[in-house]
Parts: C-alpha cells; sequence; structure tokens
C-alpha cells in the first residue's frame, strides 16, 4: 500500500516545474468527472454505482443514511434497492409538478455524499486510502462541489484527493485547492480509450464520449470527414439511448446528438429531455447549459422549444442568484411569441424576481405586483377548464408572495385560503396532491407570520401528514413549535429534519440557537461547528459561536471567528456587535465604543449595539450619553431590563420622575425583583415620598436580609427599618 501524503494533492494533466516534488501516491479509485458522460455528478454517480452495492451488502446503515443524497446521483440503483424517499415532490406527474428545489440541494447533496465517502471510508479502508478526481477542468459543478467538500472537510490519513484541475477556478473547488492541497508536479496515467475491438482512434475518442486526451486519437477525430462524423455521433447517442443507463441522457446523448446528422431534430430533443428531467431534481447548473445548448441548434427558426428552453434559462438563472441576467431572456421570450400561457409563465417569472429572487436591495414589490396581476389576469382566461383552475389557483399563491412581502399578510392569507378553495371545487380529491400540499404549506407560513401558532401548527401537522418523508416540513414546524413554546417538539422536529434531508446547515443553525435558549451550550457548540463545517463562511454561525465562546471565556477562538466573518462582510453590524464586545472581554473601552458605533452606522435598529455602547458609556461617567443611546434601544422596543438600566442613568442624572416611571414598567413585569425595588425606593425617597421608600426597601430586605448589597446606604436613609447592629461585650 502507498502512504498517504500528510495533505491532498492538486495535480494537472501535464507535469509543472514548479510545483512540489512529493511523490504521489497510487490512487485506490480513479473517478471520471467529465460532464460530457452523464452531466451533473458523472463523478459522484459513478462512486456510488462503484459502492453501493457494497455498501447495502456490508454496511446498509451508511447507505441507507444517504438514500436521499444516492438516488439523486444514481437513479440507476434503483434496481438493488435505493429508492428516492417518496415525497409528494418526488411522485408528482409531471403536469402537477409544482415545486421545484431550492438550487443549494445540489451543494447539500455533495456533502452527503462527501460524508458518506468518509464513513465508507473508515470502516472499510481503517488504514486510509486515495481516490483521484479526474478531469476536474472539464466537470459539472456538482463534481467539483463533491471534490472541494472532501478537501476541505476530509483528514487526508481518512482519504487522500487528488484533484487533477489545470486551473483552480474561483468557485468552490478553487478556494478549496489554494487552502487545503498541495500543488505536485506529478501527473496520473491519461485514461485508456474504450476497448472496443478494432476501433479505429476516432471511434475511440467517439465512444469515450468526446473524453478521451490521446492526442492521436482526437486529430482522428477532427479529420474524419463533417458527415461521417456526424454518422458516427448519431450511432453513438442511439446505442446509448437503447442501452445505456438513465444518466446517460444527461451527459453522452446530448453530446452526441447535437453533432449527429440531425442537430435541430433528434439534438434539441435530447436537450430538452435532459432539461426537463434535470430542472426537476435541482441540477439548475447543467439545466442552464443544456437549454442554452439546446437554443443555439435552433437559433434560426426558433421553434416553440426555443422558447420554452428560454423560459428554463431565465429560471436557472433566478435560482443561482443571477436574477439580473435572467431579465433579458424573460423578456425576449415574451418579445417572441404570442402564446398567452408563455406570457403568463413569463410574466410570473419577472414577479419572482423582482420580489425574491434578486437582491434584496433590488426588490421592487410594485413592479412584482404588475408582473403577478399581469399572470393572473392570463390565468383568468385560460380556455382550458382545468388548466384554468391549476392556473387561477397557482398565480393567486404567486400573488400572496408579493402581498407578504408589501406587508399584507391577512391579504396573503385570503389569496391563500381562495386558492384552496379553488383547487377544492375544480379538482378531484386525487389530483393535484402536490400543490394542495404547497398551498396548505404556504398558508401554515403566512399564518406563523401573523402570529397564529396554533392555527400554523394546525396546518403543519396536516401537511405531515399527508407528506411525512419530506423533511423541510419538520424544519418549519420547529419553528412554530418554538415560537409557541414547545422546545421539546422543536427539538424533535429539527433531529427529523436533519434525518431526512440532505446536510443543511439551516437546520443545526437554529438548533443551536434554541439549545443555547435552554442553557445547553455544549449541544449549541456542537451544531454551530458542524453548521460551520457545512457552510464557514456563515455569518450568523459565526457571530453565534463568537457569542458563545466569549461567555465561555475562549477569547482567542472568538477573535477568530469574528476576524473571519468579517472578512466575507465588513459591515456586518451584528459582527462589529460581536467585536465591541470581544474588545470590551480584552479590556479595551476605546475598540469596543468604535465596533458598537461602526455596528450602529451599519444598522441603527440594532438594540443590543445601544445597550452596549450605553453600558460603556455609563461605566465611563457619561450617564448622559447613556440615557440617550438606552432612548433609542427603547424606541426600537419597550423592554423592563432597558427601562431598569435606563432608571439607573435618569438616577445618576438627577431625573428620578422619569426613573420612577420606568422602574414602575419594569417591576410590573419583572415581579418583586428586590434590586428594582431598592432602585424605585433610591427615587421615590428623592421624590419626598418617605413611606413609599420605606416599603420599597422593607421589601427589598425581607428578600436580601442582612446579605443585601445596599443595605448601608438603606441605614443612613432610614435607619429605622434596619436592624440595629449588636456588638458584643468582652
Amino acid at each position: 500500500m502507498t502512504a498517504s501524503p500528510s495533505r491532498h494533492q492538486w495535480i494537472g494533466t501535464a507535469p509543472l516545474s514548479d510545483a512540489a516534488g512529493t511523490p504521489l501516491p497510487v490512487p485506490a479509485l480513479d473517478v471520471w468527472c467529465h460532464r460530457r458522460q452523464r452531466g451533473p455528478f458523472s463523478g459522484g454517480g459513478d462512486l456510488m454505482r462503484q459502492l453501493v452495492p457494497q455498501l447495502l451488502e456490508r454496511h446498509p446503515h451508511i447507505a441507507k443514511a444517504r438514500i436521499t443524497e444516492i438516488a439523486a446521483v444514481a437513479p440507476e440503483l434503483a434496481e438493488v434497492g435505493v429508492l428516492a424517499p417518496q415525497t409528494l415532490t418526488n411522485t408528482a406527474s409531471h403536469k402537477e409538478r409544482t415545486r421545484f428545489y431550492p438550487a443549494t440541494r445540489a451543494l447539500r447533496i455533495a456533502h452527503g455524499l462527501a460524508e458518506l465517502l468518509m464513513e465508507w471510508a473508515r470502516t472499510e479502508h481503517p488504514d486510509g486510502l486515495v481516490i483521484a478526481f479526474r478531469d476536474l477542468d472539464h466537470a459539472d459543478p456538482t463534481d467539483r462541489d463533491l471534490a472541494a467538500a472532501l478537501l476541505r472537510r476530509c483528514d487526508p490519513a481518512v482519504i487522500t484527493v487528488i484533484a487533477e484541475a489545470d486551473t483552480a477556478g474561483e468557485d468552490l473547488l478553487g478556494r478549496a485547492l489554494a487552502a487545503h492541497a498541495e500543488r505536485n508536479s506529478g501527473v496520473l496515467a491519461p485514461r485508456p480509450g474504450p476497448e472496443a475491438s478494432g476501433a479505429d482512434q476516432a471511434q475511440q475518442y467517439i465512444d469515450s464520449d468526446g473524453t478521451l486526451r490521446v492526442p492521436e486519437a482526437v486529430a482522428a477525430y477532427e479529420a474524419l470527414p463533417a458527415d461521417e462524423r456526424a454518422r458516427r455521433h448519431t450511432a453513438r447517442a442511439e446505442y446509448l439511448a437503447e442501452n445505456g443507463d438513465q444518466t446517460y441522457r444527461y451527459g453522452a446523448i446530448p453530446f452526441h446528438a447535437e453533432r449527429g446528422v440531425d442537430p435541430a431534430g433528434a439534438g434539441l430533443r435530447a436537450c430538452y429531455v435532459a432539461v426537463d428531467e434535470l430542472f426537476k431534481v435541482g441540477f439548475y447548473e447543467a439545466v442552464l447549459d443544456l437549454a442554452l445548448r439546446g437554443r443555439e441548434l435552433v437559433a434560426d427558426t426558433k421553434p416553440e422549444e426555443y422558447y420554452r428552453l428560454t423560459h428554463k434559462v431565465g429560471a436557472c438563472l433566478s435560482y443561482l442568484d443571477r436574477g439580473a441576467d435572467a431579465i433579458a431572456y424573460l423578456h425576449e421570450e415574451r418579445q417572441g411569441t404570442i402564446d398567452p400561457i408563455v406570457h403568463m409563465n413569463g410574466a410570473y417569472q419577472l414577479a419572482m424576481l423582482y420580489t425574491r429572487f434578486l437582491p434584496k436591495k433590488d426588490h421592487d414589490e410594485p413592479a412584482a405586483m404588475a408582473w403577478v396581476n399581469t399572470a393572473l389576469a392570463l390565468a383568468e382566461n385560460q380556455p382550458d377548464p382545468t388548466l384554468r383552475a391549476l392556473f387561477r389557483a397557482f398565480m393567486r399563491n404567486a400573488r400572496a408572495l408579493v402581498e407578504l412581502h408589501s406587508r399584507n399578510a391577512q391579504g396573503a392569507l385570503d389569496l391563500v385560503t381562495e386558492a384552496m378553495e379553488i383547487t377544492d371545487a375544480e379538482c378531484g380529491p386525487d389530483e393535484q396532491l402536490l400543490h394542495r400540499s404547497v398551498l396548505l404549506y404556504n398558508r401554515a407560513q403566512v399564518l406563523g407570520a401573523n402570529g397564529d401558532y396554533a392555527g400554523s401548527l394546525r396546518d403543519y401537522d396536516d401537511l405531515i401528514g399527508r407528506d411525512p418523508e419530506y423533511g423541510d416540513y419538520y424544519f418549519e414546524r420547529a419553528a412554530q413549535r418554538r415560537a409557541s413554546g414547545d422546545p421539546d417538539g422543536a427539538l424533535a422536529d429539527y433531529a427529523e429534519a436533519i434525518r431526512l434531508s440532505a446536510p443543511f446547515y439551516e437546520a443545526h443553525y437554529n438548533r443551536a440557537d434554541l439549545l443555547r435558549e435552554l442553557e445547553r451550550d455544549d449541544e449549541a457548540m456542537q451544531d454551530l461547528g458542524y453548521a460551520l463545517e457545512l457552510e464557514p463562511d456563515h455569518v450568523d454561525s459565526l457571530v453565534n459561536r463568537s457569542d458563545l465562546l466569549l461567555s465561555l471565556g475562549e477569547v482567542e477562538l472568538a477573535r477568530a471567528d469574528i476576524e473571519h466573518g468579517l472578512a466575507v462582510e465588513p459591515e456586518n453590524a451584528n459582527l462589529l456587535a460581536a467585536q465591541g464586545a470581544l474588545f470590551e472581554a480584552c479590556d479595551d473601552s476605546q475598540g469596543a465604543f468604535a465596533s458598537y458605533t461602526a455596528a450602529l452606522d451599519a444598522d441603527p435598529e440594532l438594540t443590543v449595539a445601544w445597550v452596549n455602547r450605553a453600558v460603556l458609556a455609563f461605566t465611563a461617567g457619561r450617564p448622559a450619553d447613556a440615557l440617550a443611546d438606552l432612548d433609542a434601544a427603547i424606541a426600537l422596543g419597550d423592554d423592563p431590563a432597558l427601562r431598569a438600566n435606563r432608571a439607573i442613568a435618569l438616577q445618576d442624572l438627577g431625573e428620578h420622575d422619569r426613573a420612577l416611571t420606568d422602574l414602575d414598567a419594569a417591576l410590573a413585569e419583572a415581579g418583586d425583583d428586590p434590586d428594582l425595588l431598592f432602585r424605585r425606593g433610591v427615587s421615590r425617597q428623592a421624590l419626598g415620598d418617605a413611606a413609599g421608600a420605606r416599603d420599597d426597601w422593607r421589601a427589598h430586605l425581607a428578600a436580601y436580609g442582612e446579605e443585601s448589597p445596599f443595605l448601608e446606604e438603606i441605614r443612613s436613609q432610614a435607619p429605622e427599618i434596619v436592624a440595629p447592629v449588636v456588638v458584643s461585650l468582652p
């Protein structure tokens, strides 16, 4: 066995003169990632097809824990019993599919596969092994993300990754290569040609699905007459369609068909099939690539499929946070046809852009309302009664989102309710099951936003009864259970959401926040650590972990999180406030004051920064400044603790009338807090209410006895209510 190096290795396809000369280990597995093979997860899917049958036989628990991820990248494994969770989303027919996955699902799947591989390696290869990810320059982003996850998260002693890429790129893989891999001058042997007996070199290149890097084979392919080359591509596409796995439809078949004898016919159809199927599973980078390629094949004639692909381009760009680029495609779609359904779908997508997918600063709710009303008007006039019912309900649901974002929660609730009534009236009990669940889910969300937690929970309970394997419902119900005062139920739901889903940091971040509230700090720290393992730049996790670390006295670890976060978002108000707390812990009051001020410049509504700066000012002998900051904090949200603090500043300034008002309000909420009773007694005494002062001080002393920190002050003002000091004679 070849010993694993202490770091992952980054190699090119040719030797490098300026790289380290560390001996390159021999890989146990070569994972070929070229997207021309099977599209997204060409490499990850190949790994699963090799490993999962063995895992199911020897360690079934490892495979079953990652069924969602395995089924997504290697659907062919259904033959050995690997079936995707039977959610309403997965099982809906093409015509009834009204929910689509978020773009983040692809990365979550990559993390799940990485965790499966690490568990498999620890179990089957306790001494470690080497896996080479090849052709990463030509890989779909999904395989690049898988390699990046292993580079960043996996100890090389468990799996040493050899990443073959001539250039790093600016994506997750590029950053992982720079941070976690050693540049190595070695190279691995090129991929062998297909073993088809008697195939000439040109045919070997075609049979490799355009992935063979042997120069002689590439030259022979390029030397073929154009018609012969097209004939061979068509023959290969037809062979794979007849004999190949499903996932060849996402890579090799479109590659060959668009270069075959009928690119505008068979080529377009191959791209369209791949686009349609990959869109359903949320692999939007691949959909975008294939849709653009399909459009190019018929750019001169622009048939109906051209505009459908154009809509998919706009939708994918929206989901991939490139909404500004989507607008031109959505307008092109509308400019090219008078089909009312095309215009309805385009108007809907534009509405979603302006209310949801564009960056927050570019949201435009009036524009979104105009576009969604256009979509709704077209839906109302759809001649087919079945489609009209579906479209009318769907577009009311869309408008409900715009109303919610426009702060009209009741209007949103009315629209969702109306959409549900339309669906119930126009569809049979077994029809549109997914769409019904989407509407019920949205009503649950709107009810929760309105503070009707009981109503929201009823809807989530109903949803989970209908679709028990859909993890998002448990995640959302957990928030409602927490808000309604059921932390144990919320924790149970977070656990179920995590069990049913590919890894996602949000569940662990939210659960950590609840655990911290329950004073279960060790568990909260574990969840925050895992959240940051999945998403190292998640600023809110960095903020919360730094706060927890400061509370535990781990100042330097907290500093590292804060500095990391500020490198990601230099003007993040919560991070700047956390930096202020860090400076306070280091007795740097000037640095703390500057950080709190910077936090308030970034977000004038950040209450914690006003409060902490007020404490600094008061401690420094500036009660007027402290009062101004506390006034600002209370203006953002009344709170008895803030009123109690403000009362102290007011007393210091001699403003006992206002102090008494604050203390009355604080005691009304906090009950007979002995410290507040002492403070109120001080203001009553100053205002001439000696009897009231003595009542408060008696109640204070009843709670504290002679342990009161204010005993001598009370003795000086009202000695008659303090027990005399007894001096024993010798």
